[in-house]
């Protein structure tokens, strides 16, 4: 019976050992364009048995055989089974082994990759010849193949040169989803753009439902491993007035692990990439936001003075991280429940709870990168204006933290408006409505003055921080509507009215956004205003000219004048 037993572990045992040398990696292709290499390849096994193995993907400037492998370079390692899939629908281990999921495309106009493919993407970093190998392995990242010239590794060279990446282009606005009579791109130019942040989606999704929808293959400064998948989508909204571009990325990356997909808060994430020497927090979809915009500015001609950003939750946190803190780009944000101090990481590498996480420069600690609060009350250049929104029983933001925001704003001088009601997470989401009535977009350009508002006489009571204290619901600079800006070397002027006032208010009124009315710090200008009040206000040291208290009627609006000596 023993001898029985020995031998059914040797067989059970040559079975294995067969089976591991049938392994191959085949089909190995290489495409290049727009300075991105794709490998492609036929994984050494389909299904729940494919799960079992990861691919190395190696590059070499001469043909690479088993022999001088060593001498090759690892340019992509652990690569996930069944990687050629379309991003956006396998972000979970179990929907990789589904083929029926959709497979990636890698060139304009192409077909889809067959299933069980692999992909990896190598972005070129110079004009040179380039040869590629793919060997799998276990899990434990021992090679269970070897290459093979012709199946596993090129024989032939593919010219690299580097050069702008490329978004694929996968569906059409006019052509594609329900919306298409709705949101299809006209080809008009100069039009607004809005960044459109989305709210916590759990495992993400494809986000091309509708509109010009792209997929991309990110750069290394775009996330931790080279060529990593994102999506976004544009479309146009045609209303009676004004149409509008909205760019809708979609922030998720599938984990490096393939355990599951993770939420980057649109910032990026705490990670140590290959051959760094240490974990730190690095901007990496902030960096994927940058070149999105670039693209969109640059394919749609939209104009680039009129740039939003809004979102509600997540995309709160992402419009008041990302977005207010980009005043060259964005004229105004718009965060509905914003953190406004944020608190979370997302991170694929462990560090100590309480323990300072250095940015990508080694210096700047993240947790202060992240407080915009802090960034408020210490950059008195032109913000964008920032319009926002929250529940006192948020549950997320914390109440105290939007009362420090409104504070810093207003110390500063900057341009915002904030609304609320008594509402949690879900239904503090209506008090946004109030905001969009008197700060739409369109008031809002680089190339435009405006009137900033501070410590109006109407705003409704905050509170000392205790969401049970103060007004219920309520908001701060609200009900302000203003025309006729006069914007010159020695004359800044605009008619401004406040809707909600029932009887004499008074605000302060700071010229933001000046194009030729700049004062030095210090500068004495004097100031009037159609009621017969007048006065003069010294520029502070940022060369911020604040007139203090201007009365306001409510029957007809009032001119304020500021004049130089």
């Amino acid at each position: 019976m023993l001898r029985h037993a020995w031998m059914a572990l040797l067989v059970a045992g040559l079975a294995r050992t067969a089976c591991a040398e049938d392994l191959k990696v085949t089909g190995l292709k290489v495409l290049h364009h727009d300075g991105q290499t794709f490998i492609t390849w036929k994984d050494v096994a389909e299904g729940e048995a494919g799960a079992a193995y990861r691919y190395n993907i190696y590059r070499a400037n001469a043909p690479i055989t088993q022999a001088n492998l060593s001498q090759a370079a690892l340019c992509h390692g652990a690569v996930l089974n069944h990687s050629g899939q379309q991003f956006g629908y396998a972000f979970r281990p179990a929907d990789r082994l589904d083929p029926k999921k959709p497979m990636a495309v890698i060139e304009a106009g192409g077909t889809p990759l067959p299933p069980w493919s692999g992909l990896a993407v190598y972005n070129a970093r110079k004009d040179e010849k380039a040869w590629y190998a793919v060997v799998a392995t276990d899990l434990a990242d021992k090679a269970v193949t070897q290459v093979v010239p012709g199946e596993s590794a090129t024989t032939d060279g593919v010219d690299e040169k580097a050069a702008p990446i490329k978004p694929l282009k996968l569906n059409d606005s006019k052509t594609y989803g329900q919306y298409a009579k709705m949101f299809f791109i006209s080809g008009e130019k100069n039009l607004p753009l809005m960044l459109e942040l989305h709210a916590s989606t759990a495992q993400g999704g494809n986000g091309g439902g509708h509109g010009d929808y792209y997929l991309y293959y990110a750069t290394p400064e775009m996330g931790v491993l080279d060529g990593m998948p994102g999506c976004f989508t544009v479309v146009e909204t045609h209303q009676a007035k004004d149409n509008r571009l909205i760019l809708r990325p979609r922030d998720i990356i599938v984990h490096p692990k393939g355990t599951q997909g993770v939420e980057t808060f649109w910032f990026g994430y705490f990670c140590q990439p290959p051959g760094a020497a240490e974990a730190r927090a690095y901007p990496y979809t902030e960096r994927r936001l940058d070149w999105m915009l670039a693209f969109a500015v640059a394919t749609y001609g939209a104009d680039p003075n009129r740039i939003y950003c809004s979102g509600g939750s997540m995309g709160a946190w992402g419009s008041t991280s990302y977005a207010f803190h980009r005043p060259q780009v964005f004229a105004a944000v718009y965060p509905n429940r914003p953190r406004t101090i944020q608190k979370g990481l997302p991170s694929l590498a462990a560090r100590g709870k309480d323990a300072k996480v250095p940015m990508d420069d080694g210096q700047t600690d993240y947790f202060e990168r992240m407080n915009s609060v802090l960034f408020a009350s210490t950059h008195h250049e032109d913000l964008p204006f920032y319009g926002w929104c929250c529940g006192r029983r948020d549950g997320f933001a914390s109440w105290q933290e939007q009362i420090d925001m409104v504070r810093a704003l207003t110390k500063a001088h900057h341009g915002f408006a904030f609304s609320w009601n008594n509402g949690d997470h879900s239904s503090g989401v209506s008090a946004m409505g109030a905001v969009m009535k008197y700060y739409a977009p369109e008031r809002f350009a680089l190339n435009r003055s405006y009137p900033a508002f501070g410590r109006s006489s109407i705003d409704q009571n905050l509170g000392n921080g205790d969401p049970k204290e103060g007004d219920m619901e309520g908001g701060i600079n609200l009900g302000f509507a203003w025309e006729g800006v006069t914007d010159e070397d020695a004359k800044w002027e605009a008619k401004i009215s406040n809707e909600l006032a029932k009887a004499a208010m008074t605000v302060d009124v700071t010229p933001r956004r000046c194009q030729k009315f700049k004062l030095k710090p210090g500068e004495t200008v004097a100031w009037k205003t159609s009621a017969g009040a007048s006065g003069k206000v010294q520029a502070d040291e940022f060369g911020l000219a604040t007139v203090p208290q201007v009365k306001l009627e409510p029957v007809a609006p009032t001119v304020l004048t500021l004049s130089r000596q």
